[in-house]
């Protein structure tokens, strides 16, 4: 059985379309482990700028992500920040240690 589909849009537009929705469809990703450890353990990391969790806890547990390259930022206060790209293949695991730095007077 057949169907069809009436794209509101004609021409060469409606390819693009047809393309990026099946294209999105067929990518699967994995899923890896980022594992921090360091100090101080109430640092704040966020993944790809979203708030995952404080240190201590995710030093523990790890962070499950989707493989790939990745931005992992740690921040405390009166510390300088860290922010670094981390690649984690198809189910990994990436271990990163991070010592915060304390911010001089």
């Amino acid at each position: 059985m057949t169907r069809t589909v009436d794209l509101p849009l004609k021409g060469p537009a409606s390819l693009v379309l047809l393309l990026a929705l099946s294209t999105t469809a067929c990518v699967r990703r994995e899923v890896g482990v980022l594992r921090v450890t360091g100090g101080p353990p109430d640092a704040l990391i966020t993944v790809d700028d979203q708030y995952v969790g404080k240190l201590a806890r995710l030093q523990r547990f790890g962070i499950k992500v989707s493989d790939g390259e990745h931005r992992l930022t740690v921040e405390a206060p009166g510390r300088f920040p860290h922010d670094r790209l981390v690649r984690v293949p198809p189910k990994g695991v990436v271990a990163v240690e991070v010592q915060l730095l304390p911010i001089p007077d």
